[in-house]
């Protein structure tokens, strides 16, 4: 790996880390949950009715 794809991967594994951590200030102050579903997978549900997938490639919004 060079050093752009290294500085690369670590901008997306930082950008990764703030959005995971920003959901779960959503599940602490009671506005979320987590869920793992039958697949294995783990999704964000908000009590506003919202549902996202985190997987491998980013983040996708189910409902």
């Amino acid at each position: 790996m060079n050093m752009t794809s290294t500085h690369l991967m670590d901008a997306l594994s930082d950008a990764r880390r703030q959005v995971e951590s920003y959901c779960q200030s959503l599940v602490d102050a009671g506005a979320a949950r987590w869920w793992i579903n039958d697949d294995g997978d783990t999704e964000l549900h908000l009590d506003s009715g919202e549902a996202y997938l985190f997987g491998e490639q980013g983040v996708t919004r189910l409902k």
